[in-house]
């Protein structure tokens, strides 16, 4: 079996511990669903979500192979009500401050130290609905 977890049996879920399951249920209440709940766990443990077609159209947009390279050359400098927020080295003097949840860019930077303070300066303000900043 690869790196990947198997689902647990009816068994092993019927006898996890009540504070567990009641958790599980408070994170899909608060998420939103089980995708969104998933995306969460991803997000809190530092592993990407899924691969999909959207993530990785999204990385080859900013030159990368795949989501996960994309992923994994990012560094994760803050997290807001939308999620949380990387910065990505897209090419030379190009960084950009990004919410891996809704894979939206809030802005450019020059330089990693640049985005940095641009989230702890202004990471309260970040929406992933408002339109992008540079």
């Amino acid at each position: 079996m690869s790196g990947a977890a198997s689902k647990p049996t009816a068994s092993q879920v019927d006898h996890a511990p009540q504070q567990a399951r009641q958790e599980a249920k408070d994170l899909l209440t608060a998420a939103g669903g089980h995708a969104l709940a998933k995306q969460a766990v991803a997000a809190t443990t530092g592993h990407p979500a899924q691969p999909s077609r959207q993530n990785d159209a999204f990385a080859d947009q900013w030159g990368f192979a795949s989501y996960l390279d994309m992923f994994e050359a990012s560094k994760s400098i803050g997290e807001t009500a939308e999620g949380n927020w990387l910065v990505t080295n897209v090419g030379h003097d190009q960084w950009i401050l990004w919410n891996e949840l809704t894979l939206y860019v809030a802005h450019t930077a020059k330089s990693l130290e640049e985005a940095k303070r641009m989230m702890e300066t202004g990471g309260k303000r970040f929406s992933a609905n408002a339109p992008q900043q540079s």
